[in-house]
């Protein structure tokens, strides 16, 4: 019986049904799986690593904000960044533990992570029809030290993995059977990583391109699929469009606004003439780039991938079943591109200027490298020889993942990174905490919420007892008379509280300096409270 099993457990006919996986096998991934992403989420967050990223402290912050602010829910949506992430971390960031550990945001992560690491087993298995594929796949994704660091912190990486995989998941099974269903579970996941992160635009246009090349049909029913998900996708970034008109008069305030970061850049040449090393080259950002891939991925599996890659192309027989593998490549063209023209940085330690910043990246790629890499176990091999190649692949990778585990978990090149620019740590920071900890007398703070993340939480201040430039309504009051709103005031040179202070001397009269520490290039933090006369509403 078992003789007559194999052919339907390891091979697979295209053009009909997905191959069928034994349920002790699935279950068994699914084990794995879960076994590593938990173990992941535990042995990081124990050791107070999961929150460290000043973007992830800032996603809890805006997800908590939802429900706990002086103007809760929509008026929380930002615009720089999507908001899908924090719509899924708000219910879980009521929590006061789970908001000030950044859990609220580490749970996301890690359910997006097992759940994105099932679909590459899947997908590596349905295109090569091998078992022993899927499981080649699936390790070159487990065995990243750096992929599972960013599985527990609460960043929105592992959710744009995620639906990234789906996307090309669902595009390869419509390929495969010309089902409208699929197509639409496809465009599905694309709205949603067109809400999660930037990549998921550039991903649109390959997307539909596919859609209209992958199947031999009529022109008419090839252009009425290519409508039909590029509607659906495409509605995330003209809702992204309309939600910054509506709230900022400007449909693209997430890409040129006073937050973007084409205006972080700007401000750093002003105030410190650094520029980018990769701005305006393309070149240099592909180097850039590619470095950050060996540092995060391995050198290991980019080799694998690359050997996997020149077998996809030699494959004319299957060369054409399995080029869904190629929308998971989207993120090299995306990221080179973001660096050479969009103000946006890698920095990596091996070329100038010779530190860590944005290496997590790199990690986009890891679907597109798991899969190539899964191209390596032939489904036309004898079984003998795949389950050599197997052990050879998971040893090559299982030692890769030991010699960067060797190293210790503050050395892994992610982690690393956020320890190195993590905000919770700064000297400003940690003055005004010091501060705040001190003399906080519980009236309202005003203060700018994109400067000071970690505050809140690490002080246990309830949002609604703060007033930030989220809060629209309370913000317009503040240059008749800010006394009537807030008792203390946090302001950083430059920010938007500074701003509003030279702008409207007269509404903060009422303010005496209480504290003040001067930071580099002639910025300061300082601290006024008000007088005692004076009562806020």
């Amino acid at each position: 019986m078992g003789a007559r099993l194999l052919p339907s457990v390891e091979l697979y006919t295209p053009g009909k049904e997905p191959a069928w996986l034994p349920r002790r096998v699935a279950v068994l991934v699914c084990l794995v799986i879960a076994a590593a992403d938990l173990a992941a989420l535990y042995f990081f967050e124990s050791r107070g690593l999961s929150n460290l990223y000043g973007d992830g402290i800032a996603h809890v912050e805006g997800a908590r904000r939802m429900f706990d602010s002086l103007t809760p829910g929509y008026a929380q949506i930002g615009t720089v960044w999507l908001p899908l992430f924090h719509l899924l971390a708000a219910p879980l960031a009521i929590s006061n533990t789970l908001w000030r550990t950044g859990l609220a945001g580490s749970l996301v992560s890690a359910a997006a992570f097992a759940v994105a690491a099932w679909f590459v087993f899947r997908l590596s298995f349905e295109m090569n029809g091998a078992i022993s594929a899927g499981v080649a796949g699936l390790a070159g994704f487990l065995l990243c030290l750096n992929l599972l660091y960013l599985a527990s912190a609460p960043m929105t990486e592992s959710l744009a993995i995620l639906l990234a995989v789906l996307v090309a998941f669902g595009l390869f099974r419509f390929q495969q059977s010309g089902k409208t269903g699929t197509l639409i579970a496809a465009a599905v996941a694309a709205f949603c990583g067109t809400l999660t992160r930037y990549d998921g635009w550039y991903l649109l246009p390959f997307a539909a391109l596919f859609v209209f090349f992958c199947g031999r049909r009529s022109w008419r029913r090839r252009a009425a699929e290519t409508v039909c998900f590029s509607l659906i996708a495409g509605c995330g970034p003209v809702l992204w469009l309309i939600h910054n008109d509506y709230r900022y008069h400007n449909p693209l305030e997430f890409y040129n606004g006073p937050q973007s970061a084409q205006a972080i850049y700007a401000h750093q040449l002003a105030t410190t003439a650094f520029r980018y090393p990769t701005d305006g080259s393309v070149w240099l950002s592909a180097h850039y780039y590619l470095a950050d891939m060996r540092l995060v991925l391995g050198p290991w599996i980019l080799i694998l991938a690359s050997l996997g890659l020149t077998l996809w192309m030699l494959d004319r027989q299957n060369r054409r079943r399995r080029s869904a593998m190629l929308l998971l490549l989207v993120p090299l063209p995306f990221y080179i591109q973001s660096l050479a023209f969009a103000g946006v940085p890698i920095y990596v330690p091996t070329l100038f200027p010779h530190t860590y910043y944005n290496l997590r990246y790199g990690l986009e790629m890891a679907p597109a490298v798991a899969v190539l890499t899964s191209f390596l176990v032939s489904r036309g091999m004898p079984a003998r020889s795949r389950k050599l190649v197997l052990g050879i692949l998971i040893a090559v990778l299982a030692g890769q993942w030991i010699g960067v585990a060797a190293a210790g978990a503050r050395n892994i090149p992610v982690v690393t990174e956020a320890i190195l620019n993590t905000p919770s740590k700064s000297p400003a920071v940690q003055d005004v905490i010091r501060f705040l900890r001190a003399h906080y007398d519980g009236r309202k703070l005003l203060m700018d919420d994109g400067e000071w993340a970690c505050v809140m939480s690490q002080l246990d201040i309830s949002y609604r007892n703060a007033l930030t430039p989220s809060n629209r309504p309370y913000w317009r009051e503040l240059p008749q008379e800010a006394s009537r709103w807030v008792g203390w005031i946090v302001v950083k040179r430059g920010d938007a509280v500074d701003q509003l202070m030279h702008a409207y001397p007269n509404a903060f009269s009422s303010f005496v300096l209480a504290d003040k520490n001067p930071l580099p290039h002639g910025s300061y933090v300082r601290i006024y409270r008000r007088r005692p006369q004076y009562r806020t509403r």
